[in-house]
């Protein structure tokens, strides 16, 4: 037999067991699929061609309910344009005549139908769609994140846990491994402050900071002990350019866990940045930390990054100072100095390397 050649038999065969209209409806239906996955960049149900495709699948499903390759059809044309639940109930009517199936197909129709039911709040039915997900894929480690998330918001971190766990176990993605480590010690917060610091992180995932930090501030009244929501409070107060805010959790982080590297950079840069500016600040210890690199032509475009964002930033035009000096650029050196003095005229280091650079620059 030619290479191949089973296939056209097999092929040949399933042609013969569907009835001949079936047959004819199935044919049309898969020419004009072709012609909408050339025609359209994405896949809708709603789009002509694609909508012509599933009145002719629906059609061939009538003249022969009972075969198994008209169903896989259907199921395939409804997972690729994503209307989800009819892609579910296609492919159990296709299991149930006897088809096979792939546990990537289904598992993506179920994900998608949980995270349908969790987008509306119907957190039950999200539930049991991603551990139908689960059961037809056991080793979707998204599944079973989503679960684990679900159960967190919740506020139920000792059914989560065994989700997390499988989950990073799966995929030790940095998100995995961070959401396993914290719902290991949420158990002991309750209920409330961990329900409440999930709905921040979700609300905070969507783009809503505003709820984001009434959550996170929930979970840090109800659990005075817990560093984390105050981690994100200091976090996203940052971000929404309120560093005197971010500085007070900073310094609860601090309190809390210790003076880490990571938690003192933070707390200097909130505490700065409600001095000067959050973008002058950035810029400023971006600065610092390319010198301390020994990235003298990087520090000096992020100190004059810093102080283009605050022009009155006598700290950074200092800094600006020190990097031109080490470079050789004396003459900018000294122009930099001056507005350091100007604006800190008690500045003793910068009036001597004032004089210094001056001298160097031959003025």
């Amino acid at each position: 037999m030619p290479r191949y050649g089973w296939l056209l038999l097999f092929a040949a065969s399933l042609a013969f067991a569907l009835a001949p209209q079936a047959a004819e409806l199935l044919n049309q239906a898969e020419a004009v699929r072709k012609r909408a996955e050339a025609a359209y960049p994405r896949a809708y149900p709603d789009l002509p061609l694609w909508k012509e495709t599933i009145r002719l699948a629906e059609a061939a499903k009538k003249a022969d309910p009972k075969a198994p390759e008209v169903w896989k059809f259907l199921a395939q044309v409804y997972t690729e344009t994503g209307w989800w639940i009819r892609a579910a109930e296609a492919w159990q009517g296709y299991l149930e005549r006897g088809g096979a199936t792939t546990p990537d197909e289904l598992a993506e129709v179920y994900r998608n139908l949980g995270y349908l039911a969790y987008e509306r709040r119907d957190f039950d039915a999200a539930l049991a769609w991603y551990r139908r997900a689960l059961k037809a894929k056991p080793d979707d480690a998204l599944a079973a994140a989503w679960l684990g998330r679900i159960y967190l918001e919740e506020g139920d971190p000792k059914r989560a846990l065994p989700y997390w766990e499988r989950a990073a176990k799966l995929d030790p993605s940095p998100k995995n491994r961070y959401f396993l480590e914290q719902t290991r010690k949420m158990a002991a917060y309750g209920p409330e402050a961990v329900s409440a610091f999930y709905k921040g992180y979700a609300a905070y995932e969507r783009g809503d900071k505003e709820t984001a930090l009434i959550f996170y501030k929930r979970a840090a009244d109800l659990a005075p002990s817990w560093v984390e929501p105050r981690r994100w409070l200091g976090r996203i107060y940052l971000e929404v350019g309120l560093p005197a805010e971010a500085a007070r959790y900073w310094e609860e982080v601090v309190r809390l866990e210790g003076r880490t590297p990571q938690n003192l950079y933070f707390l200097k840069l909130a505490r700065e940045a409600a001095r000067v500016g959050l973008e002058a600040a950035q810029a400023f210890y971006a600065g610092v930390a390319a010198y301390e690199k020994g990235d003298l032509a990087a520090a000096e475009a992020k100190f004059a990054a810093a102080v283009a964002a605050n022009p009155d930033y006598a700290r950074a035009w200092k800094w600006l100072g020190r990097v031109r000096y080490e470079a050789g650029r004396f003459a900018a050196a000294a122009e930099a100095y001056q507005k350091a003095l100007a604006l800190n005229p008690d500045d003793a280091q910068a009036r001597y390397f004032y004089r210094l650079a001056k001298r160097a620059a031959g003025q």
